[in-house]
C-alpha cells in the first residue's frame, strides 16, 4: 500500500510540473501594504517621461516572485481596473528569435463583484507580485499592462522558463467569457480569442459586438 501511494504521489507531482510548465493564467497579486521607497522613486525618476497614464517597472523580490511596480505617470488621481485584485496584466517572454511572445493569458471572472478601481495619486506607485517560472531557457521577461484600450509595457528583466510556455493551446473557449459562446452552440474566431485572452486592445469590445450578434442568430 505505501509503494502505491508513493507511485501515485510521484505521478501527481509530475503532473503538477506539467502544468505549471506550459501556458498558464497570470496570477499577479495586488499590495495594498506597500509604499515605494525612496531608491523605486529614483527609478521611476529616471525613466524617460512620456505621454502615457502608466511607467510599469519588474523586479524579482525576495518572496521568490516577481514585483511590478505601476505608477501613475499624470498629474492627476487616476484609477487602475482589477479582477479580484488581480491587475490586467500578463507575462511576455523573448524566444530563440528574440521575437517577444505571451507566456500567460487573462481569464475573465464570471462575477460581477470581481471588478474594482484601485486609486492612485500623482506620481503614485502601486505593486502587483507575480508568478517567477523556472526552466531550461534563459531569457528576457516582460509585463504587459492593458488598460482603457492601451497596452504599457516593464523594462526586460533575466528569467528561465520552459519551452513549453510559448505552445498557445488550440482553444481558449474553456474560458470566461469565451464559454458562453460554446454554449450558444457557436465558435469564436481563434485570432479573436488570442485578442481576449492576451488582453490586445479593444479584444473585449469586440469580443462583446460577436456575441451580441451570436446571440441575435441564436434568436
Amino acid at each position: 500500500m505505501k509503494i502505491k501511494i508513493g507511485i501515485l504521489l510521484t505521478l501527481l507531482c509530475h503532473l503538477l510540473n506539467a502544468q505549471r510548465s506550459e501556458m498558464s493564467v497570470n496570477q499577479n497579486n495586488y499590495n495594498s501594504d506597500f509604499t515605494a521607497n525612496a531608491e523605486l522613486t529614483k527609478q521611476f525618476e529616471s525613466k524617460l517621461k512620456r505621454e502615457k497614464e502608466f511607467n510599469l517597472i519588474a523586479a524579482p523580490n525576495a518572496d521568490g516572485k516577481i514585483s511590478v511596480y505601476i505608477q501613475n505617470n499624470t498629474s492627476d488621481t487616476i484609477s487602475i481596473s482589477h479582477q479580484d485584485y488581480k491587475i490586467h496584466i500578463l507575462q511576455e517572454a523573448m524566444d530563440k528569435e528574440g521575437i517577444w511572445k505571451p507566456i500567460e493569458y487573462w481569464e475573465s471572472s464570471d462575477c460581477g463583484v470581481s471588478f474594482g478601481k484601485i486609486k492612485i495619486e500623482p506620481n503614485g506607485v502601486i505593486e502587483t507580485k507575480s508568478t517567477k517560472y523556472n526552466g531550461d531557457f534563459k531569457t528576457k521577461i516582460r509585463f504587459k499592462l492593458s488598460e482603457n484600450n492601451k497596452v504599457y509595457y516593464s523594462n526586460a528583466i533575466e528569467g528561465n522558463i520552459n519551452l513549453n510556455k510559448f505552445i498557445i493551446p488550440n482553444d481558449f473557449s474553456f474560458t470566461w467569457p469565451l464559454e458562453i459562446i460554446s454554449n450558444l452552440g457557436k465558435k469564436t474566431p481563434m485570432e479573436l480569442q488570442k485578442k481576449v485572452v492576451f488582453l490586445e486592445p479593444n479584444g473585449m469590445e469586440e469580443f462583446n459586438q460577436f456575441l451580441e450578434n451570436s446571440f441575435r442568430d441564436k434568436n
